[in-house]
């Protein structure tokens, strides 16, 4: 099967986060439009460029009914992102996931294809590190994690940098391995807040 641009899709799993309370912003950051359409909508429009299989993370599928892709409910329910991945990554067809949030406007397919060429059968985990922060919803993710996540759940250890630090198979793609991207922080950008959203609106208009 071939992406819409001539790529051959990766045989990889692209997960949506999309799970998240949106306490802060107010409103399900899954539909609060970007350029024009819901941000859902975007992040599936840029996985499905990519992925043989994608899916999204909810306990609302009726939400996400009309989009045609799989809704995952998490077997943990109100343990967070960790929760999604461990439901998500058990019913992945594939043994990699790749895993972002629904609100994370400027991702890029080149560079999400640009990491999923670095994932090798020996790392479980293969994650942004810039400046001594990780990205671990800009990750992928092998399904030799589910052990590791699921005892990290019955802990209640919901933290995803927690389990990361658990895992001895990561690797880390530091500022140098995305020397062909200079907008490289800005892939990791998400919105929690109406100002965050804004900001990153006056942004993009600034830049198009």
């Amino acid at each position: 099967m071939d992406a819409n641009n001539g790529e051959t899709l990766l045989p990889m799993t692209g997960i949506i986060l999309a799970g998240g309370k949106s306490s802060r912003m107010g409103r399900n950051k899954a539909f609060i439009e970007w350029a024009g359409v819901p941000l859902i909508e975007n992040t599936l429009a840029i996985f499905s460029t990519v992925f043989a299989e994608v899916m999204i993370s909810s306990n609302h599928p009726e939400l996400y009914a009309k989009y045609g892709v799989k809704v995952i409910k998490d077997n943990y329910l109100d343990h967070g992102p960790l929760g999604g991945l461990e439901a998500c990554l058990r019913e992945a067809r594939y043994d990699y996931a790749f895993f972002a949030a629904c609100d994370m406007p400027f991702l890029s397919v080149e560079v999400i294809r640009f990491m999923a060429g670095k994932t090798e059968g020996k790392d479980d985990i293969l994650i942004p590190e810039l400046d001594g922060e990780i990205q671990p919803l800009h990750a992928f993710y092998h399904k030799n994690c589910l052990p590791i996540i699921e005892d990290s759940l019955k802990a209640k250890h919901l933290k995803l940098a927690v389990f990361i630090r658990q895992n001895n198979r990561v690797r880390h793609m530091r500022e140098k391995d995305f020397i062909d991207f200079p907008n490289i922080r800005l892939c990791f950008s998400n919105m929690n807040t109406p100002q965050e959203y804004l900001t990153l609106q006056q942004h993009n208009l600034h830049n198009t």
